[in-house]
């Protein structure tokens, strides 16, 4: 599976860029409460499991990795979640990993997101991105990316037409 595409780098760039840029404005302010914020959690919260079990398949937490977590949860949400709620997701994803290992918790989070094609691919998309993210795809990455196209029903074709999509 060839993740080093140019549109999971469009992606990558994307997210790295909107992650960093949040980061930077929140320097200093403080969390807003926002009365859907546990809609949004739920909504959002197998998007990012799924991102995080990838930025933890090589067992390193690349700073870039984040960033494109970040990214993603500041689009994804429009900017209304705070990134302490990326921290309690990462810290439920290390948990659930280590609780239920890696098939049976990916195919939790499949059935979090449901029988949406679109959610499964685009979740599928965001992992490759956050593979990519730090410019170096390791062969451990390239399984969790096999054991995420399987476990959210997405095929060999489908997963190389994510990737490929221009």
């Amino acid at each position: 599976m060839d993740i080093d595409t140019e549109t999971i780098h469009r992606v990558r760039d994307a997210l790295l860029f909107k992650g960093r840029e949040k980061a930077e404005g929140m320097a200093g302010q403080a969390d807003k409460h926002f009365a859907h914020e546990q809609d949004l959690l739920e909504r959002f919260s197998p998007f990012a499991e799924t991102m995080f079990i990838m930025a933890l398949a090589d067992g390193r937490e690349a700073p870039e990795e984040l960033d494109a977590l970040r990214g993603a949860m500041h689009m994804l949400t429009a900017n209304e979640l705070h990134d302490g709620a990326l921290t309690d997701i990462y810290q439920r994803c290390k948990h659930n990993l280590a609780e239920w290992g890696l098939r049976a918790y990916l195919e939790r989070i499949g059935s979090e997101i449901g029988a949406d094609r679109m959610d499964r691919e685009t979740a599928f998309t965001l992992a490759a991105a956050v593979a990519l993210a730090d410019n170096d795809v390791d062969g451990a990455e390239l399984e969790h990316m096999q054991e995420i196209a399987e476990c959210f029903g997405i095929s060999n074709s489908a997963s190389r037409r994510l990737l490929s999509a221009m």
